[in-house]
């Protein structure tokens, strides 16, 4: 063996052009000693469940029963856990992918009986990152599963992901909420949500760890929520937050806003807008780069106002904020709500490093022309733009505003907007007066069109193939009345994009043809 190899930094740079591949990191761990002890603890350090290390035991311990439960056969000997406790202590994160398909998966008892012999401060020594659903999939009917989460608090613990049940008995959330504060004070990242508003929340407020800079909380009681959110204030390395808020409240009695001034990633959701905004006006972020908003009752015109005006106070500049996004999650028809207009969303523009703007389903829209103009000229970086609703509004918004903005912003991506695509564009003209096309824009990749309307006279197609040779996906709405002449427009468009690949030399006179369209 090269002396080379007798030096655990060298070793480790060669693992890390391959641990991207577990198959070739399995192999270079089986190669010799000197590769194995380094290769393993790449192999083991992140898991998404248990399973792994109950298939370290041998197979004659272990019957998959029905719907591939693994139960003990014969209780493993003292040496065959060991192998267990050896590869255990190599996990450094626990974290729930959500495709945890692995069979078969341990039974309760079976879990239970690891965690007997080994308390999880003492098989898990290196543990970082624990999001406590890569546990609680097996412990179905566990009545101490928060008794278990406490047994994994340690100074190590930087990361926790934890999803409180909302009928959990009242002294476990108490006992949790007060172990966490003081049992694992290294935590940089924590979140503690709930479906619900938790029926059992400790009375007093615990002190938050001063080294979090990601939190996510709630819903809690309005109480504890007043408390609670002024000592965030205090977190000097805070950079995201997650609040999940119940009901409109003040926090502060002199009306002074409370000051985030680390804060750069802000994500509310509340039953209703205005819970959100409510907090909104009772803080100031003057370094926020990100705001989304979810939230689960419709809200008319006069609440999404609130919403963009408050901006400019509660961010203090227009320098940092760069992607704004609002969701509307309830599903609810908007009736006589009212239209969103243009005038709602021009406090935005006044936000020159905007990249990414989305509404989502919060209303119907009666965009023009003059905003989505001024967008384009606001907003140099833009990457994405939504404006989607299930609900038809007014259109004012015609195909030369949206190819205008969609040439101009050469880093836009994805676009999602209803316009009307019925008439030809108006060409914009060069500076000796005849008319050109607009420049080509290679970044743009995606157009939803929502409900727009289109005709062949508009040359829709054509103006794609043309000026967006990477677009690749076409999208609209499919249930209204007039999908099937995008569906016309979609086949020509595609169509074009192989007549391109095969006929480059026809294809390049196709600008010539567009400019002798103009009416």
């Amino acid at each position: 063996m090269h002396n080379a190899l007798k030096v655990n930094e060298i070793v480790y740079t060669i693992l890390e052009h391959v641990k991207s591949s577990k198959s070739d990191l399995r192999n270079m761990a089986m190669t010799c000693s000197a590769f194995s002890n380094i290769a393993l603890d790449m192999l083991w350090s992140q898991q998404d469940s248990l399973t792994p290390l109950f298939r370290c035991l041998p197979r004659d311990t272990w019957n998959p029963w029905w719907s591939d439960v693994m139960d003990f056969i014969r209780e493993p000997l003292p040496t065959e856990w060991e192998r267990v406790r050896i590869n255990a202590v190599r996990i450094r994160e626990l974290v729930f992918t959500g495709n945890t398909s692995r069979s078969p998966k341990p039974s309760l008892q079976v879990v239970q009986r690891l965690f007997e012999l080994f308390p999880p401060a003492v098989l898990f020594p290196k543990l970082r990152t624990l999001h406590f659903k890569a546990l609680s999939q097996y412990l179905r009917g566990f009545d101490s599963e928060l008794s278990l989460l406490r047994q994994f608090l340690s100074p190590r613990l930087e990361r926790l992901v934890y999803k409180i049940e909302p009928r959990a008995p009242a002294r476990e959330v108490e006992q949790l909420f007060d172990d966490i504060f003081t049992q694992a004070p290294g935590l940089q990242q924590l979140s503690l949500l709930s479906a619900h508003k938790l029926l059992a929340c400790p009375s007093k407020a615990p002190k938050l760890p001063k080294k979090l800079n990601v939190l996510s909380i709630g819903p809690l009681r309005i109480g504890l929520m007043k408390q609670i959110i002024p000592d965030i204030q205090h977190l000097r390395s805070l950079q995201s937050l997650t609040l999940a808020v119940g009901k409109s409240f003040d926090m502060t009695s002199d009306g002074i806003p409370l000051e985030f001034s680390t804060l750069k990633h802000l994500h509310l959701t509340g039953a209703r807008l205005e819970h959100c905004t409510s907090f909104l006006h009772n803080v100031t972020m003057p370094q926020l780069s990100s705001l989304e908003i979810w939230y689960f009752t419709a809200s008319g015109p006069a609440e999404v106002t609130a919403v963009v005006r408050s901006l400019s106070t509660f961010c203090k500049t227009f320098a940092f904020l760069e992607n704004i996004t609002m969701i509307n999650q309830s599903g609810d028809r908007f009736g006589e709500l009212g239209t969103l207009r243009s005038n709602i969303f021009r406090p935005l523009l006044l936000f020159g490093k905007l990249s990414s703007v989305k509404f989502i389903d919060i209303g119907k829209y009666c965009l023009d022309d003059a905003f989505i103009e001024d967008a384009a000229f606001a907003w140099p970086d833009l990457h994405t733009l939504t404006f989607a609703s299930k609900e038809y509004g007014e259109c004012q918004v015609t195909l030369t505003s949206v190819l205008s903005l969609a040439t101009r912003c050469k880093s836009l991506h994805e676009l999602h907007l209803t316009f009307d695509a019925t008439h030809f564009p108006t060409l914009p003209r060069a500076p000796d007066g005849n008319l050109e096309l607009w420049t080509t824009q290679t970044a743009f990749r995606k157009l939803n069109i929502g409900e727009s309307k289109v005709s062949e006279a508009s040359r829709l197609h054509l103006f794609l193939a043309v000026l967006f040779p990477n677009l690749a996906r076409l999208e609209y709405y499919i249930r209204f009345e007039g999908a099937a002449a995008w569906i016309q427009t979609e086949e020509a468009w595609r169509e074009l994009l192989i007549e391109r690949e095969n006929s480059p030399d026809e294809a390049a006179s196709w600008p010539n043809f567009l400019l002798q369209l103009q009416p």
